[in-house]
């Protein structure tokens, strides 16, 4: 029987042998990494500072800043300048980098390497044939590979410095200049000295260092606080210790802020250079200061006010040179004898009408200012001014529409009256259809021994009053002819203050009620759209008007007031205003003054005066021609 031979597996006990370390081998090479070190050379030199060697040194006063209004001091530095030489080489720098392994790389080369440990160390190629040389060769040809495949490695992140560095050759040399503060006894002491122009203000006084630092205050130092803004001469200062000296020339804005100073009480600060009373900012009292800014040539100067830009007039207030003083509030502005326009109640938070008029117009007419003494209204401006802001604000009236006329004598009274234009703003033309008309009088009226009604300008002179009044009808017929859609006429008048013909008896005051009334009504009769307010009955005073718990009186006269506060609280039509006057004035009266106080209204009292914000524009038809088209 023939023997049948088997052939055996490949021998792997030599690979199974060595299988545990080279697996670990693998795993070693395959999560491990490795760092580099290298020394880089920088493309800059650096200094030796072992080689420093001093070529000169000196010392001197340098000044510190400039001096300004808000801060004027002048402040000297004593220091010591040294200019020294120091030798430059090149310097290589330590840097460390990271690498790690490609992974790729590195699982194909430990895939070539076990396969070449495979065939080396297995009977799969007969390898028990190969001699020692052989197999030896063909396993480090098979470690090679998985070496190499290691090795090929990879940097992660930038290479980061070592903190190690080394001089190298020499290149050259360098100057350098150092300043330092100069040392100093403790008991050192400088002189100063100030002068201007040929006067002397300050002779060789002692001053002090604090830390090699001197502090010369200039208007404490000089004496000078304040100059007139024609003198411009400027400060020499001199300082000097030991053989060092310091000079220089100090201008007068250097140290001093210009002021303008009002030379009265009771000066407007407006914002824009008009005489208007809307535009009225506050009114200051004498001595007050605003900062200077420019001379606008026309009268005005521009000046700050509270940060932003005001104007002043000119002949009201003088220019001078002054230490500004940042601690006083709003630099020292004194408060007038009343209140700014906006801090009363009437005064703010006004009806906001987006609804504008451009075809309505507004006169104010505001006498105040009267020759007799006795007649004065102080407040009159003020007047106009809350007027004005009712008109733009409530009324929707454009501010180019509203003209202010404060103290009208007789014959600018008489022009206005007899030019038609004067009641057409920039000679716009009344259109029934479309204009609205506002007029506001404040000042005195008055009735004569005939029962006639007047107005008082402010030239009135007592001793020849036949020549110096206005005929109220007169002023009516023009306002009457005039073509308008509606009229609003108040005439805000004080009748007792202004009486010049003695005492009133009651059949004198009966007969002038009367007058005032025929002549209203002639005005109004007949005018579906006209209405006219009057403050007071004839012999009546119209009282002024007092503030919380009747101690404070305010600007403003009782009719003045309310009439103001009742647009304020809503109402818009001339019945409810004239209510709402009814209501308090006369009651307002008797509580303040015990006195009676009546205001006369005459004409169409379903009259809208102030346009209702909440209705769209273009009225009820415009809105139901809208909605039918929806």
């Amino acid at each position: 029987m023939q023997d049948i031979e088997f052939n055996s597996m490949p021998d792997c006990s030599g690979f199974y042998r060595n299988g545990f370390p080279v697996a670990a081998v693998l795993l070693i090479f395959f999560f491990a990494g490795c760092t580099t070190t290298s020394w880089v050379v920088d493309d800059e030199t650096a200094r030796d500072y072992d080689s420093r060697t001093v070529v000169s040194d000196s010392v001197y006063f340098q000044q510190s800043g400039a001096p300004s209004p808000q801060n004027p001091v002048l402040e000297l530095d004593f220091l010591l300048s040294t200019k020294a030489e120091y030798n430059e080489h090149l310097i290589s720098r330590r840097y460390i980098q990271q690498y790690r392994p490609r992974y790729g790389y590195l699982a194909l080369g430990m895939t070539g390497m076990g396969i070449g440990l495979y065939l080396a160390n297995t009977s799969v190629i007969d390898a028990d044939k190969l001699s020692t040389r052989d197999r030896a060769l063909l396993n480090s040809a098979a470690l090679s590979i998985g070496l190499a495949s290691y090795f090929s490695m990879k940097p992660v992140g930038e290479a980061r410095p070592a903190g190690e560095k080394r001089q190298l050759q020499k290149t050259g040399t360098i100057v350098e200049h150092d300043t330092i503060p100069a040392e100093l006894p403790e008991d050192a002491a400088a002189t100063l000295s100030i002068h201007r122009g040929d006067s002397v203000l300050v002779s060789d006084e002692n001053l002090a260092f604090e830390e090699n630092r001197l502090a010369v205050n200039i208007p404490e130092k000089s004496g000078l606080q304040q100059l007139d803004a024609g003198d411009t001469l400027s400060l020499d200062i001199t300082v000097s210790y030991e053989e060092h000296r310091f000079r220089s020339r100090i201008p007068v804005s250097d140290f001093m802020q210009e002021f303008v100073v009002t030379d009265s009480s009771d000066v407007p600060v407006r914002s824009s250079p008009a005489l208007i009373s809307n535009n009225i900012i506050r009114h200051a009292g004498a001595e007050s200061r605003f900062p200077f800014l420019t001379d606008l040539n026309d009268g005005w100067f521009r000046i700050l006010k509270s940060g932003e830009a005001a104007y002043i007039q000119k002949e009201k207030v003088s220019r001078v040179w002054r230490v500004a003083d940042v601690t006083e509030s709003d630099h020292l502005v004194v408060q007038s004898d009343r209140p700014v326009f906006g801090d009363l109640e009437v005064e703010r938070n006004l009806p906001d009408n987006q609804r504008t008029n451009p075809d309505a117009i507004a006169v104010i007419i505001a006498n105040g200012t009267y020759e007799d003494p006795v007649r004065i209204l102080p407040h009159a401006d003020r007047v106009a001014e809350l007027a004005a802001s009712y008109f733009r604000d409530a009324a929707g009236l454009y501010s180019d529409n509203i003209v202010i006329l404060e103290d009208m004598s007789r014959d600018d009274m008489l022009q206005f009256i007899d030019d038609g234009d004067s009641l057409k703003i920039g000679g716009r033309h009344l259109s029934a259809e479309e204009s609205d008309f506002y007029f506001y009088y404040y000042g005195h009226a008055f009735t004569d021994e005939e029962d006639s009604l007047f107005l008082l300008p402010v030239d009135y002179d007592p001793g020849d009053r036949e020549e110096r009044y206005v005929s109220f009808e007169a002023l009516a017929d023009a306002i009457g002819a005039l073509h308008t859609r509606s009229s609003l006429i108040v005439m805000d008048t004080d009748w007792s203050r202004a009486s010049v013909f003695g005492q009133e008896v009651s059949g004198e005051i009966r007969g002038r009620d009367q007058a005032v009334d025929e002549l209203s009504r002639k005005l109004t009769g007949g005018r579906e759209n006209t209405a006219l307010f009057w403050a007071s009955e004839p012999g009546e005073i119209s009282g002024p008007y007092s503030g919380p718990n009747d101690r404070v009186q305010y600007p403003y006269d009782l009719f003045t007031w309310y009439f103001f506060k009742s647009i304020q609280d809503g109402f818009r039509t001339a019945g409810e205003i004239s209510d709402y006057l009814e209501r308090n004035v006369p009651f307002t009266s008797r509580r303040l003054h015990d006195r009676s106080q009546n205001p006369l209204f005459f004409g169409n009292r379903d009259l809208i005066l102030i346009p209702d914000t909440s209705e769209p524009e273009g009225g009820e038809d415009e809105q139901a021609d809208m909605e039918s088209l929806e």
